[in-house]
């Protein structure tokens, strides 16, 4: 959630209970509430009505896996908004399953942009994969022969193509390659950054940049291991609100901790000294 733009107004529907946080001052979260009397219920439905009057930049699900829950991201991709949910499915055979077992038309995945697959080994939670839903044209579009495939189901056919996958070596095979990123050449695989540029009216050159601009923020963030929440939500908001001065900032303090480190390793400390006046004395 930090990763929401902070001006932007993202709303939780949960069910029973709040699910998720939201670090935003014009958030809100919003939850079902079970009564013998039907009207003192809130239901999945009340909410969904709810949301909508409060015009949210990103609805948020945070549990799609009742019945309920299925009908109310079915309504919420038909809105317009942006959307992020969870539900149960290890990968994208069994995600369309999901859907189509809860009622749902298997069309209604055309509306995804991306479905992230975490996997839980040994206690550790990462990311698996990463897939993207396209249509039939996108799909066509795809120079590659692995990698991709098609479900069908109820006759209709579901076409996803794999971005990211996570390698044995705990790193990542990523359908992009650039030279920014590393690689001899270009190479791209990801049709999701040019429907980024359509849908913002953008060049995909601008797009593309963007996404240089922060693969290198998060590289920053892991190597001085930023993972608080509130600490990410904040670097990400500067970030936002005044990006070049921010990098100076983070530019500056990456001078400074590397000089001490410099210093620490050619200049003995205070204490290193006393421990070896008295190894010199003994």
């Amino acid at each position: 959630m930090p990763f929401i733009p902070f001006e932007d107004r993202p709303i939780s529907i949960d069910e029973g209970s709040r699910e998720v946080r939201l670090p935003h001052e014009t958030a809100l979260s919003l939850t079902t509430r079970d009564h013998e009397s039907d009207h003192k219920q809130v239901t999945m439905a009340d909410l969904m009505t709810e949301c909508n009057y409060l015009n949210p930049d990103v609805e948020v699900l945070a549990e799609i896996n009742t019945e309920a829950s299925f009908e109310t991201f079915a309504e919420s991709i038909n809105t317009g908004h942006g959307l992020i949910g969870t539900t149960h499915a290890s990968e994208i055979e069994s995600l369309v399953n999901r859907v189509v077992e809860q009622g749902l038309p298997p069309y209604l995945l055309r509306e995804i942009d991306l479905v992230i697959f975490p996997r839980r080994v040994d206690g550790d939670r990462y990311v698996g994969e990463v897939v993207e839903l396209l249509d039939e044209h996108s799909f066509a579009e795809l120079d590659r022969d692995d990698g991709c495939g098609v479900v069908r189901k109820q006759g209709t056919p579901i076409y996803w193509n794999r971005i990211v996958e996570r390698t044995t070596e705990d790193g990542f095979d990523f359908a992009y390659e650039h030279p920014e990123l590393g690689d001899d050449g270009r190479t791209c695989h990801v049709r999701t950054l040019d429907h980024i540029a359509t849908v913002t009216d953008r060049s995909l050159e601008a797009v593309e940049a963007e996404f240089h601009r922060k693969h290198r923020y998060v590289e920053h963030m892991v190597q001085e291991g930023i993972d608080d929440f509130e600490e990410l939500f904040d670097l990400l908001a500067d970030l936002q609100t005044n990006e070049a001065a921010t990098v100076a900032r983070l530019s500056r303090q990456a001078e400074e901790g590397s000089a001490g480190r410099d210093g620490d390793e050619s200049e003995p400390s205070d204490s290193k000294r006393a421990e070896d006046s008295r190894a010199g004395g003994n």
